[in-house]
């Protein structure tokens, strides 16, 4: 694992590492810097942004707060939010939890320093995407709502309740928002893929100590890989939360998505393995960092991954170290290094490539947008972002790039190319990584940025 995670780091790389089996460390260890001005390196102590793994500290408050009498999991939103309009009248807290409600994936920036009355009022006038309970749709909203409730029954600030009922219990001092006496040296500073200095949580706005509400509950969390270990042991040994919370917190309640093989508990997803074995999982990253848990519930076995440099193709990592765990003869797949490409290539994905030029050139409305989205994207990217940020980034893309010509194409790996894109008005360079479907080359991802 170890010989692994050295040639993936020179591949790009860096983080923290934890690797138990039944309490005994396989792998605990740092790889690359934490900061890279200052030459500190990632280590165990190291504190990372663990991103959407904050769901499930929220999930486990609703849970605290249901053991306490003060709410349940089965109540309507409108006992907690009296400004709920009709629409949203039949969404329950399970819901909430289980990404069933049917708001969108967001409603704005998580770096927006909106406070939980804003935040509300724009959830509650957000159409939802299906009916409460008709569906499932992974959703921020739904996990700021249960924080803000979180809030107003227990009357503590969302961080305040989480630390003194759950986090201190479970033995966690390096977890949370502001309340842990960070040191700055143990902050993993977030790098971009350009290699461009993004920060940590506490350099981005903050409303009242924490990130605004759009992230808040859902997101934006710190921790190192100890402490989540810490967790993930707390929760099965039943020191935080009681049997039946445990029970209803990993429970397989939706499906996430058809043919997706796996299902939402309460802030956890759930798989089965080729072992017929229990894999309790969540990642989370922001496009800077990116952490990852795996659990596997009926063989000892825990992985915690957390990186400040979060690179393309390398979200598997943590699932490649739990392969090798049972599997000593696994050999997981390197990064392959990029190769140019003489020119846009034949077929699905030059066509792709030629197509995105064209619709960034072009000056249509909305329509012509919308249909071309339809048309390109596959489901997934489509649905897992609301049509009005879509369409936010591709004015945007409009404005700063215009009519231009491909100057020349990268692969990256099997789906993923790198497109140089040259702006007719101001000769700019930009350079959009596209990551395509194997199956029909329809974009499953896309990045933007400007070239020197």
């Amino acid at each position: 694992m170890d010989s692994f995670l050295l040639k993936m780091h020179d591949a790009g790389f860096d983080g923290s590492v934890l690797v138990l089996r039944d309490g005994e460390a396989l792998l605990d260890k740092g790889y690359g810097p934490s900061d890279r001005e200052q030459g500190r390196p990632n280590g165990p102590g190291t504190v990372h942004a663990i991103g959407s793994i904050t769901k499930q500290f929220t999930a486990a408050c609703i849970l605290k707060l249901q053991e306490q009498g003060r709410l349940k999991v089965t109540d309507l939103l409108t006992a907690y939010l009296p400004e709920v309009p009709a629409d949203k009248s039949g969404i329950t807290l399970h819901h909430l939890l289980t990404h069933s409600a049917g708001f969108p994936g967001a409603i704005g920036d998580d770096n927006e320093a909106i406070d939980g009355g804003e935040f509300v009022r724009l959830a509650m006038a957000t159409p939802l995407e299906f009916g409460p309970g008709t569906g499932y749709g992974y959703s921020n909203v739904g996990y700021s709502l249960l924080g803000l409730i979180v809030e107003r029954v227990s009357g503590k600030a969302y961080e305040q309740f989480l630390h003194d009922e759950l986090l201190a219990p479970a033995g966690l001092k390096r977890t949370g928002y502001r309340i842990p006496d960070w040191s700055k040296e143990h902050l993993a500073i977030g790098y971009r893929k350009d290699g461009t200095r993004w920060g940590t949580m506490l350099d981005h706005p903050t409303v009242n100590g924490a990130p605004g509400w759009h992230l808040r509950a859902n997101g934006g969390l710190m921790s190192t890989t100890h402490d989540m270990a810490a967790w993930v042991e707390a929760l099965r040994t039943r020191t935080v939360l009681s049997g039946a919370s445990t029970k209803a917190m990993f429970t397989p309640h939706v499906e996430e998505g058809e043919g997706a093989g796996s299902h939402y508990g309460y802030g956890w997803a759930i798989f089965r393995t080729p072992r017929g074995t229990r894999l309790i999982t969540h990642n989370g990253g922001n496009g800077v960092q990116f952490a990852d848990v795996l659990w596997y519930a009926d063989e000892g076995v825990t992985v915690v991954l957390m990186s400040n440099a979060n690179q393309r193709g390398m979200q598997d990592i943590a699932w490649d170290l739990g392969r090798m765990v049972f599997d000593s003869t696994y050999v997981p797949r390197l990064p392959e290094p990029a190769k140019v490409l003489d020119g846009v290539p034949e077929g699905p994905v030059g066509e792709r490539m030629k197509a995105l030029s064209a619709i960034i050139g072009s000056t249509g409305g909305e329509d012509e947008l919308t249909a071309w989205f339809s048309e390109h994207f596959g489901p997934g990217f489509l649905n897992d972002i609301p049509m009005d940020q879509h369409l936010s980034v591709f004015k945007r893309l409009r404005a700063d790039i215009g009519a231009n010509r491909i100057d020349a194409v990268e692969q990256r790996g099997p789906e993923e190319f790198a497109v140089v894109l040259v702006s007719a008005r101001d000769q700019g360079r930009w350079r959009v990584m596209m990551q395509l479907r194997p199956s029909d080359a329809r974009i499953s991802g896309l990045g933007v940025e400007a070239m020197p």
